[in-house]
């Protein structure tokens, strides 16, 4: 039995208490009220595993919101001397170690948890203590590759994620653009891995220089928008270009220069123009 993970159970016999279930090796009990209709010894039921109050494995048709191996943004119920418990969408709430928890946790917030199946008790447990989970090299992911993040924590200097679930990353100032809540989950790219030590920076664009000209039709309809004039050049601010277009400098100075090759604007100390025969949207 995986503990902590979804089962596919045999229907072995029926109870007053409810149905018991096989692997072929083991049995353990589907409590009365969770076995679906219509269903018959022999047939082959899907649930999920975790242990009672007594560490037995039991089963439930009930769907927690994450499973062992795996993040997810929770809601702290309670506070006790032992351990926090909380909301993972079961009857039995998630228990939480002492050891296993961030400083000054408050009942009623949301924090993101790792679960997992504590080896010692075999119980399906968790722990707000996400950065041991997570790997520091990154080494096997490639720049530009597609990769699924979640928000875990945000400093003055960064972004921390998870990438995919597995290796610790950053979002770096320059690629930050919108709001990035915390616990969000999105999708995002690999922007480069360091060779000395597999740290990941992570970007939310595509990456590359061709994924970079698309963004070239933005930039021609904000400069058509604000009458062909933008107040941005090479020469400005970072902090600049990503509050008005969401774009590094490195990509803002590869995308005017792309233009400006065109013939499509004009760039200037300040500001970058649009050419005379490109002020009207193209019919």
């Amino acid at each position: 039995m995986r503990v902590g993970e979804y089962n596919d159970l045999v229907i072995q016999r029926e109870t007053r208490h409810g149905v018991y279930l096989s692997d072929g090796k083991d049995d353990l009990l589907l409590p009365g009220g969770q076995c679906p209709p219509r269903v018959r010894i022999g047939d082959t039921l899907r649930v999920f595993v975790l242990t009672d109050s007594e560490d037995r494995p039991i089963a439930t048709t009930r769907q927690p919101y994450a499973t062992a191996g795996e993040f997810a943004k929770l809601r702290l119920l309670s506070m006790t001397p032992v351990g926090a418990f909380f909301d993972w969408g079961l009857d039995k709430d998630l228990f939480c170690p002492l050891r296993e928890q961030r400083p000054r946790m408050q009942e009623g917030a949301d924090y993101i948890v790792y679960i997992y199946v504590d080896e010692l008790t075999h119980r399906v447990v968790c722990s707000t203590r996400l950065h041991r989970f997570l790997e520091k090299d990154g080494s096997s992911l490639k720049p530009g590759q597609p990769v699924r993040i979640r928000v875990l924590d945000r400093t003055p200097d960064m972004i921390v994620v998870a990438i995919d679930g597995k290796f610790k990353g950053a979002i770096f100032p320059d690629e930050w653009h919108g709001h990035l809540a915390y616990g969000e989950v999105q999708d995002a790219y690999v922007k480069s891995v360091r060779p000395e030590d597999g740290r990941v920076a992570i970007s939310l664009r595509p990456q590359g220089y061709h994924a970079v000209l698309g963004e070239r039709d933005r930039i021609l309809k904000t400069l058509r928008d604000n009458g062909g004039l933008l107040l941005l050049s090479d020469k400005s601010p970072p902090e600049d270009i990503q509050r008005i277009l969401g774009l590094s400098k490195g990509a803002f100075k590869k995308l005017i220069g792309s233009l400006y090759k065109e013939g499509l604007i004009e760039i200037e100390a300040r500001v970058i123009r649009l050419k005379p025969s490109t002020t009207e949207p193209a019919k």
